[in-house]
């Protein structure tokens, strides 16, 4: 008799799973010269490590530790390079973003900032989330890191959940994370500096084309798009994730709450300057060279020190490390499939068909072709493995190389499950989004995406760059 843990649904999903994996295998076109048997072992095992992660099998944890191992017994990857995310900046800025996180919960902080800015939008709802989106959107030009941002925002996001009594999973604070969320991802496509993987494309396309973008002329071209792309990606929130939360009760219990706050205690003003310092650090690093998982670690240190004490061995303690093995394991499927060359063979497939497309269609498949490529390549693998390709096409297109990398990056900034995309993993790591609201969320904005793209940004570029 299977227990109650293991009961007939849990059975189907594995079972299912399984099923996924094999006809993924049978799928790949084994001998034909490119596809190895490893290949398709990798293609099998990354469907089934999804698979188990969207249907909630088996906790995510688990299948996060267990991916890479896979790969180094089955497909014949090097245990140096299915371990190589570990030495990125992801894990310890991942250390460093939940401590920043349980600080601003355990001083108080964070629910003092997140009742201010509610209150100064009004109280309303959907005025939180707006707020939210317009604090992202001045961030965004300051902090280079990708990630730096992520855990900026997030802590304010989880703040504000806990000083509103939004119960994790809950509409409201799933409606609030995912706005945290969409504004850090988002408006990093409106600056070249949003994130390591604009940097490294734009200079690959930069190559073939033989010139050199600058800053300033980037963000000509890319500010205005991203902004109402952004503001359109918060606006799908409201929309669809409406709160039930009545306004005058809302507001009323906010002023109860602002009331109760009382000055600022000694510790929450030293919390507040070393989140000032974190700031700083993070939107210098151009200047002092220190990236943003060291600054991280360095303020997690200071934390400890005598005259801060914000963090100790019993607070550090209580803080939950286990999702860090979730996003280290997802981190692995990129790393792995370039490795065995799944990337080659992806752009060699797909990027024939856009051959023979007009200019705005063109940029309506590279978006397509970022879009499919996040189910098993990281941004920043995508973006090494596909810019370079995607860029030379273009110029035998007779189609602006810069417009069709500016649409496959949007492509990049769409996904489904959280394990696409790193800075996803983050926010959902904490807990508090609901998956069934997120796959809503993320699964509309990713067709609106597309129609965005192809209809207003590709349009706006084509007239910019010729």
């Amino acid at each position: 008799m299977p227990s109650a843990g293991f009961c007939k649904a849990s059975l189907c999903k594995w079972g299912l799973s399984f099923i996924l994996a094999i006809l993924a295998y049978i799928a790949m076109p084994v001998g034909d010269g490119i596809v190895t048997h490893h290949m398709a072992l990798f293609m099998a095992l990354t469907v089934w490590a999804v698979a188990m992660w969207s249907m909630d099998v088996i906790d995510q944890v688990a299948v996060g530790i267990l991916l890479p191992v896979l790969y180094i017994l089955l497909c014949g990857v090097k245990q140096r390079v299915v371990f190589g995310p570990w030495l990125s900046d992801v894990p310890i800025i991942v250390i460093g973003g939940f401590t920043l996180g349980k600080i601003f919960h355990e001083t108080g902080l964070g629910k003092r900032i997140g009742l201010l800015c509610v209150r100064a939008m009004g109280g309303s709802f959907s005025g939180t989330l707006i707020g939210i989106c317009l604090a992202g959107a001045i961030i965004a030009p300051l902090v280079p890191s990708i990630m730096g941002k992520a855990a900026i925002i997030c802590a304010l996001g989880v703040s504000l959940c806990d000083a509103l009594d939004f119960k994790a999973k809950s509409r409201e604070a799933t409606a609030i994370m995912l706005t945290c969320f969409l504004t850090v991802a988002s408006t990093k496509l409106c600056y070249l500096t949003g994130g390591a993987d604009l940097v490294l494309g734009m200079a690959l396309v930069d190559k073939v084309l033989g010139i050199k973008t600058t800053w300033l002329e980037y963000a000509m071209y890319n500010f205005l798009p991203g902004m109402i792309y952004t503001f359109l990606s918060v606006g799908l929130v409201i929309a669809l994730l409406p709160s039930a939360t009545n306004k005058a009760k809302m507001k009323a219990d906010l002023l109860a709450k602002c009331s109760d706050l009382g000055p600022a205690s000694p510790e929450q003003k030293r919390a507040a300057y070393l989140m000032l310092a974190t700031l700083l650090l993070l939107a210098t690093d151009k200047l002092h060279g220190i990236s943003a998982g060291i600054v991280l670690i360095i303020i997690t240190f200071v934390t400890f020190l005598p005259g801060v004490r914000l963090m100790d061995g019993q607070r550090f303690s209580k803080i939950n490390f286990a999702p860090l093995f979730f996003i280290m394991g997802c981190m692995a499927i990129g790393s792995a499939g370039g490795a065995l060359k799944v990337t080659d063979w992806i752009a060699q497939m797909a990027l024939p068909y856009l051959h023979g497309l007009s200019d705005n269609a063109a940029g309506g498949a590279a978006y397509t072709l970022g879009m499919a490529v996040n189910f098993l390549l990281t941004p920043l693998a995508a973006t090494t493995t596909m810019t370079s390709p995607l860029a030379e096409l273009g110029r035998q297109m007779h189609v602006d190389s810069r417009a069709l990398y500016f649409a496959f990056q949007y492509g990049l900034d769409n996904y489904i499950f959280p394990y696409e995309y790193a800075v996803l993993l983050y926010f959902f790591s904490f807990g508090y989004i609901r998956s069934k609201d997120m796959f809503k969320v993320l699964g509309v904005r990713l067709i609106l995406a597309g129609l965005f793209v192809t209809f207003i940004a590709m349009p706006f570029w084509n007239m910019l760059l010729h």
